[in-house]
């Protein structure tokens, strides 16, 4: 059954296939060459997939990032961003990765950071005489901390799939760390390209001028904090959070900004509605392909070979790594989690892995494969945006990609750099 579950779900993808679909009918492809189990299978499995209260957290915030992204917050953290770091060398790249830190707490969604800031900064880059390609490479690669910087989608997902034992609040806490190391890294290495290729430099904002600019975007850098410690604190779960994160936007939109209006609120709902299908489709349909392939017994098999090859927690986690990677050039991120968490998981857990470390270094790892083709959105929207040939993208991305592979590389042998800051607050 495991064969014809993976060659029915290959074959429909090379073909072009989208993925939720490929599951399914790689699902129904395995049912009939198996002949045993009823069809209907199926469609429980896909309805049980989808039949989890804690799910709802995945549309609120989705609803949260496109209220606060039409509510005019996208231009007064670029405003901000500006001014703390424009002043450096390539200072509207550096506002570039900065302000997409800044909003990555905001949205949780890679996409949704590319969209919202990309056809604001590529233009601007292109315009200040940065090129096309370095423009696009360099949005696309810090749009990957959209789901690293909590709040995250992936990350949720990764605590639903993983179950109990694992707290939602310790991954957004170790997340922080690697998302602020992949934001300085691509600054430094946005910083060398632009003083290698003498990209231009804005005029010094005065230090003390910069509370005054900092204001506007108070009450965007306020949102991640409220999450972060109404999560940690207790005073809300993880699907309360995304609520309230609902509500404080659509107040700042509304009320303080005053950039959204009320007859833009159907819109965002409308599209609001068609990216959650998109994604509970890929969970529900995924839910049906892991339980065949968990029954097939492929995930033991796979469990076997990896341990055969070592039992030390670091060896089995940079193979593991070197899966992912590959795995990520052709399938879509949260596809990929949900069908190997069940196969990995055990493996990790049999090696004493802490299981919020493992889903940082799976989720990061991951999101990479945005930057890589051909599966890599984020190429697709920021070459569009950019006007070029995704070619000349992927030549530009590549520095920025070596430098999130290093990241992961330091936070897959040091368990610190994401285990600290969720030990140090809940007491792990």
């Amino acid at each position: 059954m495991s064969s014809a579950l993976l060659l029915g779900f290959v074959v429909l993808m090379l073909i072009g296939v989208p993925i939720g679909f490929a599951m399914g009918l790689g699902s129904l492809l395995a049912l009939i060459v198996q002949g045993q189990l009823p069809l209907s299978l199926l469609a429980q499995r896909v309805l049980v997939g989808a039949d989890s209260y804690s799910l709802l957290a995945i549309p609120f915030f989705i609803l949260a990032g496109n209220l606060m992204n039409q509510g005019g917050i996208t231009v007064r953290i670029i405003s901000f961003a500006n001014a703390v770091v424009g002043r450096f060398r390539g200072g509207l790249a550096q506002t570039t990765v900065l302000a997409t830190m800044i909003f990555s707490g905001i949205s949780g969604s890679a996409v949704a950071d590319a969209t919202a800031l990309g056809k604001v900064l590529i233009p601007a880059m292109k315009r200040n005489g940065y090129g096309a390609p370095f423009s696009a490479a360099l949005m696309a690669s810090a749009s990957v901390n959209g789901p690293i910087i909590p709040p995250s989608i992936p990350l949720v997902i990764y605590g639903l799939s993983v179950g109990k034992g694992i707290s939602i609040a310790a991954l957004f806490l170790g997340g922080v760390v690697p998302g602020l190391m992949l934001g300085l890294s691509l600054m430094a290495a946005a910083y060398y390209i632009s003083w290698k290729r003498d990209f231009p430099v804005y005029e010094a904002v005065p230090w003390r001028d910069l509370p005054r600019r900092a204001l506007p975007a108070v009450w965007a850098i306020l949102m991640p904090l409220i999450i972060l410690v109404g999560v940690t604190g207790g005073i809300f779960t993880v699907t309360e959070s995304a609520a309230v994160a609902v509500v404080y936007a659509a107040f700042v939109g509304l009320v303080v900004y005053r950039d959204l209006k009320l007859r833009d609120l159907f819109p965002i709902l409308v599209q609001t509605a068609l990216d959650s299908a998109l994604v509970m489709f890929i969970i529900a349909v995924a839910s049906a392909f892991g339980y065949l392939m968990a029954i097939s017994g492929l995930p033991t098999t796979i469990a076997r070979w990896i341990s055969s090859v070592s039992t030390h927690p670091i060896v089995i986690l940079m193979l593991i790594n070197g899966l992912l990677l590959i795995v990520g050039c052709f399938m879509e991120a949260i596809a990929a989690m949900l069908i190997l968490i069940p196969v990995l998981v055990p493996i990790v857990q049999a090696a004493g892995v802490d299981l919020v470390h493992f889903g940082l270094v799976m989720v990061f790892n991951l999101m990479l494969g945005l930057l890589t083709p051909p599966v890599g959105i984020l190429l697709y929207i920021c070459a569009n945006f950019a006007e070029i040939r995704l070619e000349d993208e992927v030549k530009a991305v590549m520095p920025f990609l070596l430098m999130g592979v290093l990241v992961l590389v330091l936070i897959t042998l040091i368990p610190g750099l994401v285990l600290w800051l969720p030990n140090a607050v809940l007491g792990r």
